[in-house]
C-alpha cells in the first residue's frame, strides 16, 4: 500500500475524472473480513474478478463501494474508483452482469463497453467469459 499518491486525469472518449488514488494492488470489500480479487491495472482503474464462491449481493456490495469510497475506523478513506473492470467466467457470468446493473441503477456509474470471448483453459476446453467495463458518473 504505502503513502505514495498519484493525482491523474483520464479523458478517455470525453468522459474526465479528476482526483488522488493511493496506489494499491487490492481494495478492501464492504465487509470486514472480506476479500475481493481484485488487481489495479493503472491509476483509477480496477479489475474485479467474479466468481460462484460468494453470492451475488457481496460483489454488488462491493462493486457500489468502489465508486463511493470506503471509511474504515482508524484508516484513511479509500477515494472512489473512476473505471471498474468486472469480468466473470462460465456460471460467474451471471454474477458479473448483476454487480454491474445494480451499480448503474443506483446512478453511480454507466456501462460503458461489454466484451465477451471464448478463451481457452488450461483443461482444453474453451469457456465463456464476459468483461463489462464501469465509468463513474
Amino acid at each position: 500500500f504505502g503513502s505514495s499518491r498519484l493525482k491523474i486525469k483520464a479523458k478517455p472518449r470525453g468522459f474526465a475524472c479528476t482526483g488522488t488514488f493511493a496506489l494499491a494492488r487490492r481494495f478492501e470489500g464492504a465487509m470486514a473480513g472480506d476479500d475481493v480479487v481484485t488487481e489495479e491495472s493503472a491509476p483509477g482503474t480496477i479489475d474485479m474478478k467474479v466468481t460462484t464462491k460468494k453470492p451475488i449481493s457481496f460483489y454488488v456490495r462491493s462493486a457500489k463501494s468502489f465508486f463511493t469510497g470506503v471509511e474504515k475506523e482508524g484508516e484513511e478513506k479509500k477515494a472512489p474508483i473512476c473505471v471498474l473492470n468486472i469480468s466473470g467466467l462460465g456460471e460467474a457470468i451471471n454474477t458479473a452482469v448483476a454487480a454491474a446493473v445494480a451499480v448503474e441503477a443506483e446512478g453511480l456509474a454507466t456501462i460503458k463497453n461489454i466484451e465477451t470471448s471464448y478463451p481457452d483453459m488450461t483443461s482444453g476446453r474453451g469457456c465463456a467469459r464476459i468483461l463489462i467495463t464501469l465509468w463513474h458518473k
